[in-house]
């Protein structure tokens, strides 16, 4: 009994939390059809992860963080699945003190095979991007 009045408060506190954003969105909707535009807008913090692209026989990757405040080390890098684990590192790029923006990682092409690219804060956040075949 005790976990099922548990599990209906979080879905009591689930469901207000949705309102206030329909509402808030409700609200915004309703102040850009008016033709205001000093609708406050806010951005969410992100990691980006690009699909690695070749040049000859370079690979190259980029990760990103985007509308995020404070800084962290941002980790880029471009990674050759393989079957057994871990997977194999190609490329990377590192930065301290990273606010914001784009991190490019380039290395050598390691043969025919998927590519992938990571994109890694230390913050404990992380992001893959899709698997592509290339080389």
């Amino acid at each position: 009994m005790k976990d099922r009045n548990r599990l209906a408060r979080l879905l009591t506190a689930g469901t207000l939390a949705a309102g206030v954003v329909l509402v808030g969105a409700s609200a915004a909707g309703t102040a850009w059809a008016q033709g205001e535009t000093t609708t406050p807008r806010v951005a969410a913090c992100g990691l980006g992860a690009g699909t690695p692209t070749t040049s000859g026989n370079s690979i190259s990757g980029t990760g990103s963080r985007t509308g995020c405040g404070g800084t962290v080390t941002l980790t880029v890098q471009v990674r050759k699945h393989r079957v057994a684990w871990p997977d194999k590192v190609v490329a990377e790029a590192g930065r301290t003190h990273f606010a914001n923006g784009v991190l490019r990682a380039t290395g050598k092409c390691d043969g025919n095979g998927t590519y992938f690219t990571e994109t890694r804060s230390s913050s404990g956040n992380k992001i893959s991007s899709g698997r592509v075949d290339r080389c």
